[in-house]
């Protein structure tokens, strides 16, 4: 039998999953079967919106299945289930089951696609499958043979024979749908373009992953919080930010006070409306002086940098000497740092201020997870950057897309992009376009008025309420620790094309903010 689609809808019903496998194993090798998996109903009789569980189209017919799972109670004429959070009342199975098939019926009369002698005789009927329990009432409400209980369920295709010969045998119900007929079917009531799951569907998986790869680095709190002084490297997308975080909420706990510091006047206004916490103090290299008097405290117990390769030159360590209690030597110290990728966007990048880091024995953290990017995204940035950006990713994803064009054409592709996507269903908030030029020279002045006035530009006020309500733009300096489902990067030119001694940083920040969807649109007609 074949199934559509071949995997099952997300479900919270393992009962659904345990009916589509025993669907799968049934008449194998026989395509003539088809199993329709969470069926929409648009046009039902009693909801505004309706759903079958399987419909199953075959020559003997058009079937719908309902499946309840779990103890079954009929009292009174109130349907419930029963499992281990206790009993829960459900609609009438078998009232379900029957207004999804005569929805379905009325779908397919109201088409005017098929033969009107199919709308007449289209052989049809509907059964309700119970896997979990033993059907022993007798009654004459209910026909048996369209009943699949525990026992007939062991042997499903054993079952399926019999009920389809049953309503083969009902008044108007003995036609046999052809070869033609059955592809037509399958075809109108799940369409080839729903097979494809689109865009906005993708990117809602790819953020549910998100959420649980993110739960998976607290893994990584215990390791980081046993030691004093530590080292914590990982590339974009690895879970930095998320764990310094963390970790100051950790010690706030403490009733210790947490510096955390960053370059970035973006990150660490993102960051505050994060971060509501009187132990915890957010500051910028150069605010924190005056944060700390503000604090009302001589020195932080406890400093955290994100985004440390930003610091690693000699300036700033020896600000910071004297902003926590004992120093880089004798002090507790978390730093957080992608040496290898992401440095040189603020200030050079000093190896032998991280040697003298080093020397004070820190314990030292990869982070090999990433928990941001795609399969898809990661792969990219490998191949075109030679970057290593972890492992495991967020699930596949959407293909990278990626074109070039002159210099001329970047603002007609980069409007053409934003249209397609809106068009797919991605919601404005979830795109950001990201360019090395300020807005003001950048693809996005020459971008007509109308969609002008819909992007947002980022600054360091909106930022704290990122996503805004609507498309974004960024320099891409300035979004470094941020990130959004869907990236846009213009004005770049292919990495491909950069020379040897070329810094790629900026190709890799902008390419590593996207969770879901990468869009790159090279520009051909100009030199880094």
């Amino acid at each position: 039998m074949e199934i559509i689609p071949n995997s099952p809808y997300e479900t919270n019903s393992k009962a659904e999953l345990r009916v589509f496998k025993k669907l799968k194993e049934a008449y194998v090798n026989d395509f003539s079967y088809a199993a329709l998996h969470s069926l929409n109903i648009t046009n039902h009789q009693f909801k505004k919106f309706g759903e079958a569980d399987f419909v199953i189209i075959s020559k003997f017919g058009v079937f719908v299945l309902e499946v309840k799972g779990g103890g079954i109670e009929y009292v009174d004429g109130r349907w419930s289930t029963r499992n281990n959070q206790g009993s829960h009342v459900i609609q009438d199975p078998f009232r379900q089951a029957e207004t999804a098939m005569h929805a379905i019926k009325d779908a397919i009369v109201n088409s005017n696609q098929f033969p009107l002698s199919l709308n007449k005789s289209l052989p049809i009927g509907y059964g309700v499958i119970f896997p979990d329990t033993e059907w022993t009432h007798k009654g004459s409400e209910w026909e048996r043979k369209i009943i699949c209980d525990g026992r007939n369920f062991r042997n499903l295709e054993n079952w399926l024979k019999n009920f389809f010969h049953y309503w083969q045998g009902r008044p108007r119900n003995n036609t046999l749908l052809s070869t033609d007929d059955i592809s037509k079917l399958k075809q109108f009531l799940r369409p080839n373009f729903e097979l494809v799951e689109s865009l906005y569907s993708r990117l809602e998986r790819s953020e549910r992953s998100v959420v649980k790869l993110t739960e998976d680095q607290y893994k990584y709190l215990d390791i980081v919080s046993a030691n004093k002084q530590v080292l914590c490297s990982g590339g974009a997308g690895t879970g930095k930010t998320f764990l310094a975080a963390e970790l100051a909420r950790r010690f706030s706990n403490e009733n210790r006070s947490v510096a955390i510091v960053c370059k970035s006047n973006w990150l660490r206004r993102y960051l505050e409306t994060r971060i509501e916490d009187e132990n915890v103090v957010i500051s910028t290299i150069e605010s924190i002086k005056v944060d700390k008097k503000r604090a009302g405290i001589d020195s932080f117990d406890i400093l955290i940098l994100d985004e440390g390769q930003d610091f690693l030159n000699s300036e700033d360590i020896e600000l910071l000497e004297d902003v926590f209690e004992g120093g880089f030597e004798h002090g507790e110290w978390y730093i957080f740092h992608d040496i290898n990728n992401q440095s040189g966007l603020f200030s050079p990048t000093k190896y032998e201020v991280l040697a003298y880091l080093e020397s004070f024995k820190p314990a030292k953290v990869p982070l090999t997870t990433n928990c941001r990017n795609t399969l898809n995204i990661l792969s990219s940035i490998q191949i075109k950057l030679q970057a290593n950006m972890g492992i495991k990713g967020t699930g596949i994803g959407p293909e990278v897309e990626e074109c070039t064009v002159h210099h001329s054409e970047l603002s007609l592709a980069l409007e053409n992009k934003i249209s397609e996507l809106l068009s797919k269903g991605v919601t404005p908030e979830s795109i950001t376009i990201l360019s090395p030029l300020s807005y003001e020279r950048s693809s996005i002045s020459s971008l007509t008025k109308k969609l002008q006035n819909s992007i947002i530009k980022l600054d360091d006020y909106s930022v704290r309420t990122f996503p805004p309500k609507g498309i974004s733009f960024a320099e891409i300096k300035n979004f470094k620790g941020l990130e959004n489902e869907v990236i846009i990067v213009v004005d770049l030119m292919k990495p491909e094309d950069l020379k040897d001694n070329d810094s790629k940083t900026l190709h890799y920040v902008a390419m590593s903010r996207a969770r879901g969807l990468l869009s790159l649109i090279w520009n051909d007609s100009i030199s880094q």
